[in-house]
């Protein structure tokens, strides 16, 4: 049994399949261009329990072949054009991101896999302006506005969630999800947080750095807490996911002038300009959210009236899958690819290593399992 990661060699992939790894789980990262000098080291530790596949998500002959060879039976689907690369070519990003997230869940269907995990965005909510006070900070159950600069990213997450959702209640898939916030980490070079990345590292080698957008608030995610989310959503019931599919991850809220300085404090003599034309936001993303299903001492207060979940470990296997109506798609088989062509998944939402799943044969943690929050306060998906 493994899990299949698409976009797997990117920055959120590589980070949770060194957790999947470490919990001796068989890992399959599935990737158009691999970038093996990120998962160079987990190719060296990883052994046999690690397969690097090549692949496109817009070819569901790809999916469905590594799902069949790998005995695949979790999903975790990064591949994603990101935002501005949306913007500049819509096309790209419809076949990519709308037909890539299709065809992942319908490989899942096909292929008998018990459990996939998309990867939305806190793109689905507008700015904090369009909300009321008593509305902040965003939970997930806030109206789904979009981005205001992302229509095309932020769009395209909304209906990842709906398709979601329909093919958990239509053929019995077991389907959740995060809505990440700016997801950060060594090895960011695509997105909205690629600038804090190159704010770090040119300042920690010495090298002169100018950011611009100096008075927008943005709210950051370090890519670790991302990745043990996913991890808590592997391991966490069938049944947890009946009320709720996808969560905020929350983060760290400042602005990016703010972000200058704690790096300057931390590398003294660091040249960075930091540029502002009073922008209050970026791209319209709404820089406060939390989850509203964190558990206690974890995540964000629960409004007055609320009350905190924990994920518990499951309690048993999953509920059968109900049967799809109707044979097989035609002509989907080995070495049939006349579903190939739709290009590059170029960008991710995080490129893509959990824990015991709650699936007949695995092992299962006693300790209550939980929705991590951020506990670090320093500054693909």
């Amino acid at each position: 049994m493994s899990t299949l990661i698409t976009g797997g060699t990117g920055l959120i992939g590589a980070c949770l399949a060194e957790k999947l790894l470490a919990r001796s789980e068989r890992v399959v990262l599935f990737d158009w261009a691999p970038a093996q000098w990120r998962i160079r080291h987990l190719s060296a530790a990883g052994g046999d329990q690690l397969a690097v596949t090549r692949g496109d998500v817009g070819s569901l002959v790809d999916l469905l072949e590594a799902v069949r060879a790998r005995d695949v039976t979790a999903i975790v689907h990064l591949a994603y054009v990101l935002g501005a690369e949306s913007n500049e070519h819509p096309e790209l990003a419809t076949r990519v991101n709308i037909m890539g997230t299709t065809n992942v869940l319908e490989a899942a269907r096909l292929g008998g896999v018990e459990r996939v995990l998309l990867a939305s965005s806190i793109a689905v909510y507008g700015s904090d302006a369009e909300y009321g006070p008593g509305q902040l900070p965003l939970a997930e159950d806030a109206p789904l506005y979009v981005a205001k600069g992302l229509p095309i990213y932020g769009g395209g997450k909304v209906y990842l969630e709906q398709l979601g959702t329909h093919y958990a209640r239509q053929f019995g898939l077991t389907v959740a999800g995060l809505r990440p916030s700016i997801v950060y980490g060594w090895g960011r070079q695509r997105g909205a947080s690629a600038f804090a990345g190159e704010l770090v590292d040119r300042a920690a080698l010495g090298e002169p750095v100018a950011v611009g957008f100096g008075d927008a608030r943005v709210s950051m995610v370090y890519v670790d807490d991302v990745a043990d989310q996913f991890l808590a959503l592997l391991t966490a019931p069938c049944e947890r996911f009946e009320r709720r599919r996808f969560f905020n991850t929350g983060g760290d809220t400042c602005t990016v002038r703010e972000l200058a300085e704690t790096v300057r404090r931390l590398a003294p003599g660091a040249r960075i300009e930091v540029r502002s034309a009073g922008e209050r936001d970026i791209a319209g993303l709404g820089p406060t959210s939390r989850s509203r299903d964190s558990a206690p001492g974890r995540g964000s207060p629960a409004p007055d009236g609320a009350s905190h979940e924990r994920l518990q470990p499951g309690r048993g296997p999953c509920p059968p899958r109900r049967p799809f109506p109707g044979p097989p798609v035609p002509g989907v088989g080995a070495g049939d690819h006349h579903l190939r062509g739709a290009g590059p998944a170029r960008g991710t939402d995080g490129r893509g290593a959990p824990a015991p799943r709650d699936r007949p044969g695995r092992r299962r943690s006693g300790a209550p399992l939980q929705l991590p929050r951020v506990h670090r306060g320093d500054v693909r998906h």
